[in-house]
């Protein structure tokens, strides 16, 4: 008899426990998900964004667990994407959430690609921080990477140009800035990375002219000297110069000026070349005009003869 009371009573306590998880259907206010959903979607469509997002905050609130709960998630994104002032953080934010939310959802390529545009459209000028840029390029890439079918790839793709283009123009405008500012090895180790890793997507016009602006006035650089002072020690067996004779320190001071010469003179070659490369290249460009000039100031007779005929 005990035994069957424990039984029943357990039974009832399992019973009570799954009526406890059981997931609401409406609001306290008896208002389904449904209608929730519908009301913010009609309020959308008049442009009426704060409303909207106050019915879908009570969906996301009180029915979690209702069908039309992703569809509200994308909703909260698209109410701060596309109001008349609109907020990129905060719809990144919300599709971001959504994202992870549902990983597998149909809706998510949609997600993927409107996170993407936040980014895109908060991206500054050339001269500014490329942060969003980075960010907007992250996923534009995540969304290839998942769904190369996608219906937004081929604008993705599209807008992957543009930020890699962005990020070439932001690096050559910093470079431009090192050369303005006489800071030559800075200079020479931008724009050169410029050309390596931008490939595709810098304005080589201007990187050429500017990194033979450089090479033309670059000398030997704090770091470059102090590691030829660090291996000449090296070299004679000595902690400092203080410890050189008159003689050592005599030696010292011609290999000094022939290391230097050595550079410059390399430094110079180098300029050349770029201003080459752009009057062979872009013959037509005004940056060619000013290699071409830069050309005969430094004595190369070939292009002199060539502009003058």
């Amino acid at each position: 008899m005990k035994r069957t009371v424990t039984v029943l009573a357990l039974a009832a306590a399992l019973a009570g426990l799954g009526l406890g998880c059981r997931k609401p259907k409406t609001t306290e206010k008896g208002v389904t998900a449904a209608q929730l959903l519908s009301t913010a979607d009609r309020e959308m469509k008049l442009g009426k964004y704060e409303d909207a997002r106050r019915n879908l905050r009570t969906l996301e609130e009180n029915l979690p667990g209702s069908a039309e709960f992703p569809r509200a998630k994308i909703m909260l994104g698209d109410s701060f994407f596309f109001q008349k002032s609109p907020s990129y953080p905060e719809a990144e934010v919300e599709y971001t959430s959504f994202l992870n939310y549902f990983p597998h959802s149909e809706l998510r390529d949609y997600a993927l690609y409107h996170k993407a545009l936040c980014h895109f459209s908060s991206i500054e000028s050339a001269e500014r921080d490329q942060a969003e840029t980075r960010k907007a390029l992250a996923s534009f890439q995540q969304l290839l990477a998942e769904s190369p079918g996608s219906p937004y790839a081929t604008e993705a793709k599209s807008k992957i140009v543009q930020c890699w283009r962005r990020l070439a123009e932001h690096e050559l405008q910093v470079g431009i800035f090192y050369v303005n500012t006489y800071d030559y090895p800075a200079a020479e180790h931008r724009l050169k990375d410029l050309l390596v890793t931008y490939p595709d997507y810098v304005d080589r016009e201007r990187a050429y002219y500017y990194l033979g602006e450089t090479m033309r006035q670059r000398t030997l650089s704090p770091a470059e000297l102090n590691q030829f002072n660090k291996d000449y020690l090296a070299r004679v067996k000595k902690d400092s110069f203080q410890e050189l004779n008159q003689k050592e320190g005599s030696a010292y001071e011609k290999e000094l000026q022939a290391f230097g010469k050595e550079r410059i003179a390399t430094f110079r070659a180098e300029a050349k070349d770029y201003y080459q490369k752009l009057v062979e290249s872009y013959p037509n460009s005004e940056w060619a005009t000013r290699a071409a000039d830069r050309l005969i100031t430094m004595g190369t007779a070939g292009v002199k003869e060539s502009l003058d005929s």
